[in-house]
């Protein structure tokens, strides 16, 4: 039979491994990945493209936002009002072009939401993409409303990862 001293060594011993693992598994829990660096063709932008996408055609959307071209004259008017870019008629003279699709939102697919795919117009590469997520409504006037705060979280979130915010 073991001793109490060696008994009582091992229950020490147990204990202080069990701590230090789990300061060692708390320590990697607490601290996040480093942020991922931003495209600096999205920080340095100037000037924007805003597409108006053949998907926006959508009837659960549209007949809330004035047709077909509701979601588009929208993102334009948020993205206008928030005086970060100049907004240019053409992808050739802007630094950016973005298209506003509506998708199914990855939470809850039976819901729709927004997303913001941010390309270099260039070389039509897809740098950065942002989803916003329509808030479910039964009435027609807090679903224009939801709509019209959801294109403006868009906006803002565009506004957010243009200045490293």
């Amino acid at each position: 039979m073991p001793s109490a001293t060696f008994r009582t060594l091992t229950t020490i011993t147990v204990f202080l491994l069990t701590v230090s693992a789990s300061q060692g598994q708390k320590a990697s829990e607490s601290a996040p990945p480093a942020a991922a660096p931003v495209p600096p063709q999205i920080l340095s932008a100037k000037r924007v493209f805003v597409a108006n996408s053949s998907g926006n055609n959508d009837v659960r959307i549209a007949k809330y936002v004035g047709g077909p071209n509701g979601i588009y004259n929208q993102f334009y008017a948020d993205l206008q009002a928030s005086g970060r870019f100049e907004l240019v008629s053409s992808p050739a003279e802007s630094d950016l072009a973005l298209d506003v699709t509506i998708v199914p939102f990855p939470i809850a697919p039976s819901y729709p939401g927004f997303r913001l795919s941010i390309l270099d117009p260039k070389t039509n590469v897809l740098l950065w993409a942002i989803t916003e997520p329509v808030d479910p409504a039964f009435l027609a006037k807090t679903a224009r409303k939801n709509i019209a705060t959801s294109l403006g979280h868009l906006a803002d979130d565009l506004t957010k990862l243009s200045t490293g915010k």
